[in-house]
């Protein structure tokens, strides 16, 4: 009984330690000083947060950014004020809109699969006179 309870509370210290490293692990990769001049332009509203994100959330910002560096000047003001945008909102608003996006995006998938499954369904000679095939 104390040799269970003993390799029990071992185990749980091993996995909390485990748990902690990968933590440790999973901050913030990516200094500030690092990010090109354009992405700091992009990205100057979360410059405070920056060093508290981890290296998920830092990697999906440096793809937008990324991504930024290539956009056109009216495309660029766009994403800045939506970077801006974003900044301001809560942590309650920012994970209501994940949850909405996430919502969404299943919405976007599933009436997807329903128009390839109404696709499907048609018979042959139907499918190629919708593709503008004829026979």
């Amino acid at each position: 009984m104390v040799a269970t309870r003993l390799y029990s509370g071992l185990l749980t210290l091993g996995l909390a330690l485990v748990l902690a490293l990968q933590s440790a692990e999973a901050l913030a990769d990516t200094e500030w000083s690092e990010l090109s001049p354009k992405q700091q332009e992009l990205l100057a509203p979360l410059k405070n947060e920056w060093n508290s994100m981890n290296n998920a959330q830092q990697e999906r910002w440096l793809k937008v950014g990324r991504k930024y560096e290539g956009e056109p000047a009216e495309r660029q003001a766009i994403m800045r004020e939506r970077v801006s945008s974003w900044s301001e909102l809560s942590p309650r608003e920012k994970a209501a809109a994940r949850e909405n996006y996430k919502a969404l995006k299943e919405k976007r998938q599933g009436e997807r699969n329903s128009s390839w499954n109404s696709y499907q369904s048609l018979d042959p000679k139907k499918r190629d006179e919708f593709k503008g095939k004829k026979q």
